[in-house]
């Protein structure tokens, strides 16, 4: 698929050490020009706390379970949660909407649904996230998580997380589309928190998140199993995410033999997409959330990861709600 392949095009220049076109490093200064102006943290005051989530480079890199888990600690707390996401691929995101897990993901963006699914909190979309953040504050939101929105300027907020994949770190270090880059490096002294997720180069100040597989669950229902009892089976991995070669990775560590099936981010999946794989087929839950709505005759399992919220984590959070509290009280 000619996506597929623009995107691994780019991997090997961002990721793989590959140098840059000419063309691409003399896009990447007019593109530097031009978000220099727009580097600079917003500086509008949001009527509740938000917590925006978010990464410096293009693409997936744990963000959405890293929303999915602090909504789960928020909400433990007693507070009223809620997400906000632009919907990215989502058909009818012009409008807030609020959706739950039963929504469809080709009209509302498939990590949406999931985050809904898994976090149990409101969860509103909409491509103008600030029209989002203001239906979830008039729903009853205490505390707003967006899901990615560090560079979009009209979105208010109090505290700013930065996630960088440790197994990828910020690439070639280039701004696009020379390297993975949406804001200058730079960019990070503003963030409240900086997080990595997994191994690798740790900046200074920086706290390291680990995603853990937890089950393997059937997708259409029934018995979960551990990730364990699958050592040593072969299986197909099919994925549609920015960075599969994480998901590979996860799978073989856990022991299993990887036949990879690649697919796009936010891939539209059709029945044919899965013809003539070799079963048993493990995805991920994002990708689960558009198969399931298939009817799809094998054996496909979910590998359902949590991400733990180190102590660092928690207590820069609720030292961040009480400092609003004190401040807005």
């Amino acid at each position: 698929m000619l996506r597929a392949r623009i995107e691994a095009h780019f991997n090997r220049i961002w990721y793989q050490g590959r140098p840059p076109p000419l063309a691409y490093r003399w896009l990447a200064g007019a593109y530097g020009a031009l978000v220099r102006r727009r580097s600079q943290r917003p500086s509008l005051v949001p009527k509740v706390p938000v917590i925006v989530v978010g990464n410096l480079t293009v693409g997936g890199g744990g963000k959405t379970p890293l929303v999915i888990a602090l909504a789960q600690y928020l909400r433990s707390s007693g507070r009223q949660v809620a997400v906000v996401s632009r919907g990215y691929g989502g058909r009818r995101v012009d409008l807030p909407q609020r959706v739950d897990e039963a929504a469809d993901p080709y009209h509302y963006g498939d990590e949406p649904v999931l985050i809904a699914e898994q976090a149990g909190v409101p969860v509103w979309v909409c491509r103008h996230r600030a029209r989002a953040l203001q239906a979830a504050v008039d729903d009853g939101a205490e505390v707003v998580l967006s899901d990615d929105g560090l560079q979009h300027m009209a979105l208010a907020r109090s505290f700013e997380i930065c996630l960088i994949d440790g197994s990828r770190g910020l690439g070639n270090g280039r701004l696009l589309p020379a390297g993975p880059l949406r804001q200058p490096v730079e960019r990070l002294k503003a963030v409240d928190l900086l997080l990595v997720k997994g191994a690798g180069q740790m900046p200074a100040g920086s706290v390291r998140v680990d995603l853990q597989a937890r089950q393997l669950r059937p997708m259409q229902g029934g018995p979960a199993l551990t990730p364990a009892a699958w050592h040593g089976k072969t299986v197909t991995a099919l994925c549609g995410i920015a960075n599969p070669q994480g998901f590979f990775d996860l799978l073989e560590a856990l022991g299993m033999v990887v036949q990879p099936r690649i697919f796009p981010d936010h891939h539209r999946f059709r029945g044919a997409d899965l013809d003539g794989l070799q079963g048993p087929v493990v995805v991920t839950a994002k990708d689960a959330v558009k198969l399931r709505r298939l009817s799809l005759d094998m054996d496909i399992r979910v590998l359902v990861v949590g991400l733990e919220l180190p102590e660092a984590v928690t207590a820069a959070i609720e030292q961040h709600l009480e400092q609003w509290s004190e401040k807005h009280a």
